[in-house]
């Protein structure tokens, strides 16, 4: 009876060496930073590819490539460091805050389906004759900034260039309201701004200010909370790049554009 005791308890030892074995055989699971910079090496390689302004037209050919973008930014999304970006903290005075990483100059890089600016009858227009110097949209860009009232308001812009007849910076402004969830906003926009950029190949002085129109709500429904507006779903944002998907379920990726 000894004899089959100790044999029961020596045969539990060995079982338990062999799983302790097995288990530092398994190696461990990567660091979510190791992860996120392969992620981005491969969006850097896929986009490089794809180009300007193809990465950010609907497809027109490039579904393939546009389908692994939008894979690696499945993979993208579930490894965000700021889950509720719209929520992040309180303030004294009880102000909801958002992270502080949303903030600043971001450079759309990808749409999955085009943009507003680049579906338009005059976009089309203009890179269809890219070709010619200076023609074309570039430096399409969202500025995120807190005003006085602790508001996150946004702005869209974008430069059309005309040729000889120069380079404009188009450009719309509204608030983020955070629908409730911390991540999906509310856009309000209300503001439309132009300003030229460049004339006959030279540079516009930067301080040239820009021609701003009160619009009171872009797309009808007048002003206040029950105007028209767009739904925004910041899904991923670190230091470098953020995701963003609208109402339609198009995909934006941005890039934080370096401090001037």
């Amino acid at each position: 009876m000894a004899e089959l005791v100790n044999s029961s308890r020596l045969a539990q030892l060995r079982s338990g060496r062999r799983a302790r074995v097995a288990a530092r055989a398994i190696p461990d699971p990567q660091p979510l930073s190791y992860q996120t910079a392969e992620i981005k090496k491969d969006l850097d390689l896929l986009l490089s590819g794809l180009g300007f302004p193809q990465a950010v037209l609907p497809s027109g050919g490039a579904d393939q490539t546009k389908a692994q973008i939008d894979k690696l930014l499945h993979r993208l999304e579930a490894l965000t460091p700021a889950p509720m970006p719209l929520a992040w903290a309180e303030t004294p005075g009880g102000l909801p805050r958002v992270a502080p990483v949303l903030l600043g100059d971001w450079e759309l890089v990808y749409a999955s389906n085009g943009t507003v600016v680049t579906r338009t009858g005059l976009a089309q227009l203009l890179l269809s004759a890219s070709q010619l110097p200076g023609v074309g949209i570039s430096d399409i860009t969202q500025s995120l900034s807190l005003n006085d009232k602790g508001n996150l308001v946004a702005s869209n812009s974008a430069v059309f260039g005309f040729g000889p007849l120069g380079g404009w910076r188009v450009g719309i402004e509204g608030v983020w309201r955070d629908s409730g969830d911390g991540k999906t906003a509310r856009v309000l926009f209300d503001q439309v701004s132009v300003k030229p950029v460049s004339a006959l190949g030279l540079p516009v002085p930067s301080w040239l200010p820009a021609a701003t129109l009160n619009s009171g709500g872009l797309g009808g429904g007048g002003s206040g909370e029950n105007r028209s507006g767009a739904d925004w779903v910041t899904t991923f944002v670190d230091r470098d790049l953020r995701v963003g998907r609208g109402k339609t379920g198009n995909t934006f990726l941005f890039r934080r554009k370096p401090p001037t």
